[in-house]
């Protein structure tokens, strides 16, 4: 098989490990969430700390907005790239969160995603992601209302 086959090939498996994770969030599903993530994952996720080391870490980010949203939830990726290079592999895309809050609130608004994927003993797994939200500098609060 070509490079460009083997790219290709590589490309259609990490999409179909990125409709994994985006399937498990809308159902809360943390079985599939551990399949995901390289145990020694580094993430800048939405929510402090600046960086959480390990897979752990990030599973617990996902336990605490389970309990806190009704599922199943509304979560939609958009603008998908994947960028493979050997057994490297870079996704980027705009995401829109919109759930219910258990105390009855709503979530509503859109993230930026990156994620890192390596493959590991035979599967593609997220080694780095970046979950975030722009900022209003004059304010120094998230700029929440954003919409591609």
């Amino acid at each position: 098989m070509t490079t460009s086959n083997l790219s290709a090939v590589a490309e259609v498996e990490v999409r179909e490990r990125v409709d994994a994770l985006v399937n498990a969030v809308r159902t809360g599903d943390l079985a599939t969430l551990r399949t995901l993530f390289a145990p020694g994952l580094v993430s800048f996720d939405i929510e402090p700390p600046l960086r959480h080391l390990g897979a752990e870490h990030k599973m617990a980010n996902w336990e605490r907005l389970f309990a806190f949203v009704e599922t199943p939830l509304e979560y939609d990726v958009h603008d998908l790239t994947v960028l493979v290079e050997g057994e490297l592999a870079v996704a980027y895309s705009l995401n829109h969160m919109n759930a219910t809050t258990k105390p009855g609130g709503k979530i509503d608004y859109w993230l930026r995603y990156t994620g890192v994927w390596r493959k590991i003993d035979g599967a593609w797994l997220v080694v780095h992601d970046q979950v975030s939200v722009p900022t209003n500098f004059e304010s120094g609060t998230a700029a929440m209302d954003l919409t591609p």
